[in-house]
């Protein structure tokens, strides 16, 4: 039983060493055109950078071809500790402590939630190497809250709800975090016109005019040091006072600047979410509104806070730039939370924020009575603790190309992308792609730091660059020297217009003899093959040729008018005109890829069963067309359309969503019913999908497409929309009803002209009445008139 657990756990050693540092594959290094690719090397350097199978021996004594494979140099009798050991990408992990586990007791200051944390590389020339990464959130991660209070006297409402609080505010901190510390600080404006009155009234109570009394004008101070006292917090906030400046904007973006500047004179923790609290109603002044009061000169990175929390000389210096702010938030790790009063301004701190200052700010709207600031806290807590977003700083490494991907989901499927949004608990896996695009000249070492964005946790690389030669422990027995140029390894390195055992032969002295090749009748070729120059008795070739003499062309391709020999150093590497090509690809120019991913459609079988694929493409049987062979000829048949017909028409008629991740990629489907065409209608070369389904009394055709995502190639998007129309049998009825309605209004407007002319006609026969009925008065004799008139005779003139 002892023995099989000690054979257990050398297996485990075993395989953590292969997994750490992949061992030189030495069948592969037997190949014939590997070996003389490097017996063609001349130098170290070129000797290691040529083949990871090719070793130099630096000994002395050892007079055969200096650059070899190991083994042909070990049985060639060159000593082992005299041989330069080549590599392949190697990776080692040097610091992996467990993630943390925070504890009434743990040390704050070295909380775990990256895994591993240091990591030593060993980096080719061209060859991309992938390594991996977790990262998981630590609960009861510390929490340092800065509430940056707006004291303007529009905002006394926001600090009598804030100064209200009491027990509340430190109870629903400590369901975020059990960890969390507070510090306070104030701001206003510039205090000096045209941002304040400046009359010795107006100086001494900016509110005069409002008929209060309230505290002489400041930009900026800082009330109270982070602090785990919640009732020392709320008596400094309950003891300000407000003031009051002229305009509408103010000078929160100096307050935030001295807050990012002095970091750790107000103690922001080492290892802490670090978020600044803004409640406010006014919009901000940002860098040339300054030179207003006078104050022109560029923010500087420094602390101005005296020993009492004032800011030193406010009218000096002009206020930040947006970017400035932005840099500084990176810088620092810090995000901010602006708690918007006025329902205008929400629109000018959102657009705002999703401009400049993207990933470190959240915006939220303050209620009429600000009785919200708790549930705004929460929510931009949240916000910053549930996404995880990782960023690598390569201005000083532009030697290297670095590309990081995420498995937001735990699928084990790797996405171009390095934010995962509503990260819990469990941990994330993030996958980082390094390529050596050129060694640095003077550098053999270098490190390079994955950094999360808002918090102080980072991924340490430390990398080491193959390709030039130490040759440790080699002794100059010869005494050689090298007149024009270094000693390495054996060897002289010569400078420029130098050449020889010695670097002792100027090269003006050369012929052009050494860059000829010469037949067995003495016939000599052009110089370097008319393909190159020849310098220093040494060919310097054109582009896709080698050889001594230039004699090989290599087998290249241009691709956006760059010639890329061997399909690119990523992929093969060219001797004697041939592609020798690295692993997963193959070909003349090694630009068959031997995956097989582009040939599968989520699952489906290769090219649908209707093909084969080669280089990672589908080459259909006869009778089949498309990416995938899932089309036939007459486009009557679409394997992949009826393989999601069901899903779409989910999506599409329940307003659902439908996003799968596995080994081959991501499938999501899109509603696009509200744009006026799908996005495939832009493309090239894309087939369209229809089904039909009944909703209600209607007809809804649905449209659908399939492409890959222009920002993600392991991404397949389906672009739906549907279009209902009534069915015919609601037509007949409608159409009906429409008939009838307008039959009955065509008979009331019948009957409305009927009842209209009798009108006319029985007025006209009235009136014809009553001219007769007066001529008729007026011809008889013997007509009395009915009416008699009387006069009272009590009745003076004068009444």
């Amino acid at each position: 039983m002892e023995s099989f657990e000690n054979c257990f756990t050398t297996l485990i050693v075993i395989l953590l060493l292969c997994n750490s540092i992949r061992c030189i594959d030495e069948t592969e290094c037997d190949n014939i055109e590997i070996q003389q690719l490097c017996l063609n090397q001349d130098t170290c350097d070129s000797c290691i950078q040529a083949h990871y199978c090719c070793h130099f021996c630096f000994d002395n004594k050892y007079t055969e071809r200096k650059c070899n494979t190991k083994n042909n140099l070990l049985s060639l009798q060159c000593p082992i500790d005299k041989i330069e050991e080549n590599f392949e990408n190697t990776v080692e992990i040097v610091e992996d402590d467990p993630f943390s586990i925070i504890t009434e007791n743990a040390n704050l200051e070295e909380i775990v939630q990256i895994k591993p944390q240091k990591m030593h590389l060993k980096l080719r020339k061209g060859a991309p190497f992938n390594l991996t990464f977790k990262y998981r959130p630590a609960e009861n991660y510390p929490l340092d809250l800065y509430y940056l209070g707006d004291l303007s006297l529009s905002m006394s409402e926001n600090m009598k709800i804030f100064k209200s609080l009491g027990k509340d505010l430190p109870r629903n901190l400590s369901q975020l975090t059990e960890n969390y510390k507070l510090a306070y600080g104030t701001f206003v404006d510039k205090p000096g016109m045209p941002f304040y009155f400046t009359d010795k009234k107006s100086l001494e109570n900016p509110c005069h005019n409002s008929g209060v009394s309230c505290e002489k004008g400041y930009l900026f101070k800082h009330w109270l040091d982070f602090t785990q006292d919640s009732e020392a917090f709320l008596k400094k906030v309950e003891a300000s006072s407000l003031t009051a400046n002229v305009d509408d904007l103010d000078g929160a973006l100096d307050a935030i600047l001295q807050i990012l500047n002095c970091d750790e004179r107000i103690g922001f923790s080492k290892s802490s979410r670090r978020i600044i609290l803004l409640p406010t109603d006014s919009l901000l002044h940002s860098a040339g509104d300054g030179i207003l009061v006078g104050a022109a000169r560029k923010p500087t990175e420094e602390c101005l806070l005296d020993d009492n929390g004032d800011l030193l000389n406010p009218l000096i210096y002009d206020y930040p730039t947006l970017q400035h702010i932005e840099m500084m938030l990176r810088q620092k790790k810090v995000n901010i939370i602006f708690a918007v009063k006025t329902r205008t301004k929400l629109y000018y701190y959102t657009n705002m924020t999703s401009q400049l200052l993207k990933g470190f700010a959240y915006v939220g709207e303050l209620e009429e009575h600000s009785q919200n600031i708790l549930e705004l806290i929460k929510e931009g807590f949240y916000n910053f603790a549930e996404t995880v977003s990782f960023y690598v700083n390569t201005t000083l490494h532009e030697y290297l190309d670095v590309q990081l991907f995420g498995d937001c989901e735990n699928r084990g499927v790797f996405n171009a992308t390095s934010i995962c949004y509503g990260v819990t608990n469990d941990p994330v896996q993030f996958k980082i792609q390094i390529t050596l695009k050129d060694l640095p000249s003077g550098k053999r070492n270098d490190v390079l730091e994955i950094e999360e964005k808002n918090i102080n946790e980072k991924l340490q690389l430390s990398l080491e660059f193959i390709g030039n030669c130490q040759c440790a422990g080699y002794e100059n027995l010869e005494n050689k020297t090298c007149i024009h140029g270094d000693l390495r390894c054996g060897r002289c390195e010569c400078e420029n217009n130098w050449s020889g055992e010695t670097c002792s032969e100027e090269c003006n002295d050369f012929d052009t003899v050494n860059c000829r090749f010469f037949d067995k009748n003495g016939e000599g070729s052009k110089i370097c093959n008319g393909k190159g120059e020849c310098e220093c008795g040494k060919c310097n070739c054109e582009p896709s040729y080698t050889g001594k003499y230039c004699e090989y062309q290599c087998p290249s391709r241009r691709i956006n008018r760059e010639l890329v020999i061997c399909g690119g150093s990523s992929k093969g590497k060219c001797f004697e005109g041939k592609c020798l090509c690295h692993q997963g690809f193959t070909g003349e120019d090694c630009s068959c890829s031997t995956s097989q991913r582009d040939c599968v459609f989520e699952g489906m079988e290769i090219c649908s069963g209707n093909g084969r694929c080669d280089c990672n493409k589908c080459s259909c049987f006869a009778g089949s067309i498309g990416d995938y062979c899932e089309r036939n000829q007459n486009n009557t048949s679409n394997i992949v359309c009826e393989r999601y017909e069901e899903e779409v028409a989910k999506v599409l008629m329940n307003n659902g969503t439908y996003h799968v991740e596995n080994e081959y990629g991501v499938v999501q489907i899109n509603d696009e019913t509200d744009k006026g065409e799908l996005t495939c209608n832009q493309k090239v070369d894309i087939s369209m999908c229809q089904t039909s389904l009944y909703e209600g009394n209607s007809l809804c055709i649905l449209e659908y497409c399939y492409y890959k995502s222009e920002q993600n190639q392991n991404t397949m998007i389906i672009a739906a929309r549907k279009i209902c129309t009534m069915t015919a049998g609601l037509k007949v009825i409608f159409s009906g009803a429409l008939v009838v309605a307008a039959i009955l209004i065509l008979g009331v407007l019948l009957i409305l002209a009927y009842k209209l002319r009798m009108y006319r006609e029985e007025r006209a026969e009235y009136k014809k009445f009553i001219n007769a009925n007066k001529n008729a008065v007026e011809m008889n004799p013997i007509y009395r008139s009915p009416l008699v008139e009387y006069t009272n005779p009590l009745r003076t003139k004068t009444d």
